[in-house]
């Protein structure tokens, strides 16, 4: 009885262990997607010849037009995105020993209501209300799971994302907030394993440096309220809430090519009862983005990212991706 009663434990906290870096591969590669195409949706608008609202009086007199960030007032009602990603991860489940690579394929499309940007205290302010579905396909190469057999496709998965937010910008300050419900399901009978409901915000501060240069500072935050649907796992296992400080340097080379270093640091406290979790994630990146059209957009990228955990169970990991992706955006 007692070899019997250790073999299913043994049993239990290994699917435990397996399910819990499965999902949280899955989660991080949904965040680390999205924040991507949201700074190469950002590079859109950098060009050289634009124009940024001025710092003081006379300033373009003093030092010629500024080259940064902002929002293109041009009339539009509804916006249309199809994305794709590949990138290679040398780190696939986010563990510390035992590493596995693989080949990354992320499909996205996009529709959102998105009407043409309006004058609000003094500023302009843009709405959106959309839905976005990503594809998350593993082990394009043939390359299986090593040591098992097991092809890394078995690890497909889709999200679904509905979204609601909005963006103010005043001058060279940015305030954004939205409300995200995403749902992630395996590809093989699109039975849902993760669910969550995010509300967000952040704050962001241009400071341009040169003619062809802008600094961006800024926070973000947000609350995820879970729901898993995995064996062996509380439902709110992870619930938390993100705080997110981040810079970032956009040079312009010129005008069809703009390259950004940057660094993030995220805060990650997990508010569930069953959990006593505090994480902190640093994340290097350098990334070249080139608009070819206005509706084109080329980007090649590569970051570092380097988690510590104060959660004994959970490993600290280090990951490194590197890869391309295509953008196109259609606005009408």
């Amino acid at each position: 009885m007692n070899t019997l009663t250790a073999i299913t434990t043994a049993f239990i906290f290994g699917s435990i262990a397996t399910g819990h870096a499965q999902l949280a591969a899955a989660i991080d590669q949904v965040d680390t997607v999205q924040q991507r195409r949201q700074m190469d949706e950002s590079m859109k608008t950098l060009t050289g010849d634009e124009s940024a609202p001025e710092l003081y009086p006379n300033e373009s007199s003093d030092v010629g037009p500024q080259s940064v960030l902002k929002i293109k007032l041009r009339p539009t009602h509804f916006e249309a995105q199809a994305d794709v990603q590949y990138f290679h991860t040398d780190n696939m489940f986010l563990v510390e020993n035992n590493e596995q690579d693989a080949d990354v394929l992320v499909s996205t499309v996009q529709f959102a209501l998105a009407p043409t940007p309006y004058e609000l205290g003094n500023g302009f302010f843009a709405p959106r209300l959309g839905y976005r579905h990503q594809w998350f396909n593993f082990g394009l190469s043939g390359k299986e799971l090593d040591g098992t057999g097991i092809d890394l496709d078995e690890f497909d998965f889709n999200a679904q994302t509905v979204f609601i937010d909005g963006r103010w910008s005043r001058g060279n300050w940015i305030l954004e907030a939205g409300v995200d419900y995403t749902r992630l399901m395996d590809s093989s009978d699109y039975e849902d394993f993760y669910e969550e409901i995010v509300p967000r915000w952040g704050v962001q501060r241009l400071f341009p440096l040169c003619e062809n240069s802008v600094l961006s500072l800024g926070y973000a935050g947000d609350y995820r309220f879970t729901d898993i649907d995995q064996p062996f796992l509380p439902s709110g296992l992870y619930d938390r809430t993100d705080h997110s400080v981040f810079a970032a340097v956009s040079h312009t080379l010129c005008p069809y090519a703009v390259v950004q270093p940057f660094y993030r640091f995220k805060y990650t406290h997990f508010t569930d009862d069953v959990v006593d979790r505090d994480d902190m994630l640093h994340t290097f990146g350098l990334a070249l983005h080139c608009p070819i059209t206005r509706q084109v957009t080329l980007r090649a990228f590569a970051g570092y990212d380097l988690l510590e955990s104060d959660d004994p169970s959970m490993p600290d990991y280090r990951k490194f991706d590197v890869g391309g992706g295509v953008n196109l955006t259609v606005r009408f």
